[in-house]
């Protein structure tokens, strides 16, 4: 009797090998061949699992995102105050970043090529992690207003940006050959936007310290 194979286990397999080869080698240089003597099977395995490199690529991207929504859901629903949220939120992105820095530039690649592609599911998938943190973004802010954290400030509108100058930071730091640490360059963003935002009556409480943070910099 042949052996039980778990196909969502060989699938996973498959996947990780895949970032891998694709993070050193680049998705357009990459072949199946090369994927499948990473993880140590036959190309017509591969092919089992995946119709084209295409779809083994937006599977690499997929993974990724739904481990980092999760754990970004995970993380918040445990924390105790919207605060506690946002510094949840900020250790996840530094957490996923640093854990892939050497596959980062993959990530670049997979945005890239969601805007070169005729197949729409790649941008799909970017724009559903995205409008994740954005939505998530505008509820946490609406929660620091009413709470009375923050001044009074369009929700929708704070949170495109602050997903925009959380992308930069990181492009900036893979550009950047990862000269800076990433853990103080995103606590140095939220000092920054947080010092601004503060309410008149919250600034009393915080704002000595998040002047050090600005002041001692990444």
């Amino acid at each position: 009797m042949p052996p039980i194979v778990d196909k969502s286990a060989k699938r996973a397999d498959i996947i990780e090998h895949a970032a891998a080869v694709f993070s050193k080698t680049g998705y357009h240089a990459t072949k199946m061949q090369d994927i499948a003597t990473a993880a140590g099977i036959g190309k017509g395995t591969i092919y089992e699992y995946f119709r084209t490199k295409e779809e083994l690529f937006l599977a690499v991207y997929d993974a990724w995102m739904t481990e980092y929504e999760n754990v970004i859901r995970t993380r918040t629903a445990a924390a105790e105050d919207a605060l506690s949220k946002v510094d949840a939120i900020r250790d996840s992105a530094v957490e996923f970043y640093t854990s892939r820095a050497e596959q980062a530039p993959l990530l670049l690649e997979f945005w890239a090529h969601a805007l070169r592609t005729d197949n729409p599911a790649f941008l799909e998938r970017v724009r559903r992690t995205r409008s994740f943190l954005k939505n998530l973004g505008a509820s946490l802010t609406a929660e620091l207003v009413n709470s009375g954290w923050f001044t009074e400030v369009d929700s929708i509108s704070f949170s495109e940006l602050e997903t925009g100058i959380s992308d930069g930071i990181f492009l900036s730091w893979v550009l950047d050959g990862r000269s800076f640490p990433l853990d103080k360059a995103y606590t140095f963003r939220q000092s920054v936007i947080g010092l601004g935002l503060l309410s008149n009556e919250t600034r009393p409480i915080l704002a000595d310290r998040l002047a050090a943070k600005l002041k001692k910099g990444m």
